[in-house]
């Protein structure tokens, strides 16, 4: 199971017990109600699913500004001379271990 997944577990976990505890409250106390009961419920649960895919999203976001790292006078690469093709794909991976 993904990390993605449990959260998607706990979060609609916490949706059904909230539903639960508004279910079993008596009319009277709940006086700021101005909805259905149902609405309600359906609201709150689609509040949890829009909160997990917002967090979801600043997690793709904080991938996407990782910034560029380039090589430098330090970085070895596995090249054993040859040809450019072969000194390119070299670099290349160096360059991707770098950046992911």
């Amino acid at each position: 199971m993904t990390p993605e997944d449990e959260e998607f577990n706990r979060v609609e976990m916490e949706s059904r017990i909230k539903q639960e505890y508004i279910r079993n409250m008596k009319p009277h106390t709940v006086p700021f109600m101005s909805i259905s009961m149902d609405d309600y419920l359906r609201l709150t649960e689609e509040l949890a699913v829009a909160n997990m895919l917002i967090r979801e999203l600043g997690d793709r976001l904080a991938k996407l500004e990782k910034p560029w790292v380039g090589l430098t006078d330090e970085d070895d690469i596995d090249w054993e001379g040859g040809n450019l093709r072969d000194l390119v794909k070299a670099i290349e991976a160096k360059l991707k271990e770098k950046n992911t």
